[in-house]
């Protein structure tokens, strides 16, 4: 492992330690988990501190992303209750049918 992957394994470990000891503290406020990660992501990357760098090998980095991806999107399809689907009019119906082609689209 290079200085530099090493690096930037410390990092998304920090990152993803300090989410984890705050996390409960931010389930009170609108700050979601995709922020934070976010603003995370902006920090270390090359516009915030640099710590990663994505010229050179992004290989790794992208397949860690689409994990985090999948895991999100997964845990939040979980929380979503049968009722609420009912409940809230055509709103899923419409993200499912236009927003998801249209995110894969601009993916």
């Amino acid at each position: 492992m290079s200085g530099s992957s090493a690096w930037t394994g410390a990092a998304v470990a920090a990152a993803t330690i300090g989410y984890a000891l705050f996390s409960r503290r931010l389930a009170s406020t609108p700050v979601s988990a995709p922020m934070v990660f976010t603003a995370l992501g902006v920090l270390i990357g090359p516009v915030g501190l640099d710590v990663l760098d994505l010229g050179h090998d992004a290989g790794p980095v992208l397949t860690l992303v689409e994990a985090a991806l999948a895991l999100l999107l997964f845990t939040d399809a979980m929380t979503v209750r049968r009722g609420d689907l009912r409940t809230g009019g055509y709103l899923p119906m419409r993200l499912l049918a236009i927003g998801l082609p249209l995110s894969i689209a601009a993916g």
